[in-house]
């Protein structure tokens, strides 16, 4: 698994764009909050960089390498947020969230890839989704019977804006290092 400069040029670079895109939608909507890991807005920062991030290494590496990217991040994800919360929500979100982006960015890669410039509002619908259901996965674990549905609402609109934050800073970074190696090979092509 030896990543050469110009991969880990393009993880950081995609990791990036996609963290800062969703801290900058948290920002909009929650102000400082997204950066204190006891606020539920922290998610913007947290989730942010870990979907980022596996979108990156799925964009450098292949299936089975971001599978365990996945896992370690959110193993990594499960230690921090249990000193924080308790540790059946921390293990269900951080494994919930993060092991279907697996399965988003091999969707994207290697079947919509003609749909890109979309990528960002399946993106955003998929991390609403996935937010609501985790919602209710988490309520039955913990035994709690009666959830209020504006729970539901807050828990859906933050998984999309940080679905949406990640998906434009993804495919911003991509457009980039795609537009960097056309000029790149165009300049190969004349000399």
């Amino acid at each position: 698994m030896k990543l050469e400069l110009k991969q880990i040029f393009k993880l950081f670079l995609i990791t990036f764009a996609g963290t800062a895109a969703s801290v900058a939608v948290g920002l909009i909507f929650y102000g400082g909050k997204v950066m204190q890991p006891t606020s539920v807005a922290f998610a913007f920062f947290s989730f942010g960089l870990s979907g980022s991030f596996i979108f990156a290494f799925y964009h450098v590496r292949n299936l089975s390498e971001t599978v365990t990217a996945a896992i370690v991040v959110s193993a990594i994800q499960f230690v921090i947020g249990s000193a924080w919360f308790p540790w059946a929500n921390a293990l269900i979100w951080s494994f919930g969230v993060n092991m279907p982006v697996v399965a988003l960015a091999f969707t994207f890669e290697r079947k919509l890839a003609h749909f890109r410039q979309a990528k960002f509002t399946v993106v955003a619908i998929v991390y609403s989704i996935m937010f609501v259901l985790l919602t209710l996965i988490v309520a039955l674990f913990t035994g709690v019977e009666m959830l209020p549905a504006t729970l539901f609402r807050d828990n859906w609109i933050d998984g999309l804006l940080i679905g949406l934050g990640i998906g434009l800073g993804v495919e911003g970074a991509e457009s980039l290092i795609h537009s960097w190696q056309e000029h790149k090979a165009e300049k190969a092509a004349r000399s």
